[in-house]
């Protein structure tokens, strides 16, 4: 008989104690200790974006993995992807720079080069696997009338692109051609109007912005400028 399925409740207290599908002790001892994957702020986020994006679905609080999250969990098998190692692993080295023992361009420069292999190896063990994706349905496209990009200001960076206001962000029309200049939509928490983006393209500073959120919690005020592509806080 098959196992019962899972709670949402129960997948977050999966989340908590991964530790002991990890055969390591030294890696098993570090996932313990901080508590498994994501904190207890983030793992019902979690789950909520591997629902969002239909990977598994809930109906009475029962888990179901969809089509599409079985295809996904194939094409990670056996992969670091799959295992709470990699968390554990990052972890370590986190630990050594806290120590003194490392530092944080070289750990950037490992998860560089791990994910380039991944990008290399993954289409290759892809490929060897007899993965069905026939069943999983399409993505449903969204309808031209329900968004409508909006021109902003000229390109500050390639300066033939135009800046476009899209769904969640702001970035340019030539990006095609290899233009990478974007604005978040939302930044500290505070929404960037069209109006502050286009003072940032033709200016290069906005105004004095009222309600930004730093990590602490606290609110502030601040302009933003743009360097080399960049936002930059201003305090005035």
């Amino acid at each position: 008989m098959p196992p019962k399925p899972y709670t949402e409740g129960q997948l977050i207290a999966m989340m908590k104690t991964c530790g002991k599908l990890v055969e390591d002790k030294e890696e098993t001892d570090i996932l313990k200790e901080i508590e498994g994957l994501g904190t207890e702020a983030t793992r019902s986020g979690i789950i909520e974006t591997i629902k969002k994006h239909g990977y598994i679905s809930v109906s009475k609080n029962i888990v179901s993995i969809t089509e599409k999250g079985r295809v996904l969990c194939q094409a990670i098998e056996g992969n670091l992807l799959a295992s709470p190692s990699m968390t554990a692993k990052w972890e370590t080295y986190l630990r050594k720079i806290g120590n003194g023992e490392g530092s944080g361009p070289h750990f950037l420069d490992s998860i560089s080069k791990f994910i380039t292999k991944l990008l290399d190896d993954v289409p290759k063990q892809l490929e060897a696997k007899p993965i069905d994706a026939s069943r999983v349905p399409p993505r449903q496209s969204k309808s031209r009338g329900s968004y409508q990009a909006v021109e902003v200001a000229p390109c500050p960076t390639c300066k033939t692109g135009t800046i476009v206001a899209r769904k969640e962000f702001y970035g340019c029309s030539n990006y095609k051609n290899g233009c990478k200049q974007t604005f978040p939509g939302i930044f500290l928490k505070k929404k960037l109007t069209p109006t502050q983006v286009k003072l940032l393209c033709t200016s290069g500073k906005t105004n004095t912005i009222k309600g930004f959120t730093a990590n602490n919690g606290n609110k502030f005020d601040a302009c933003l400028s743009l360097e080399d592509g960049k936002i930059n806080l201003v305090f005035t």
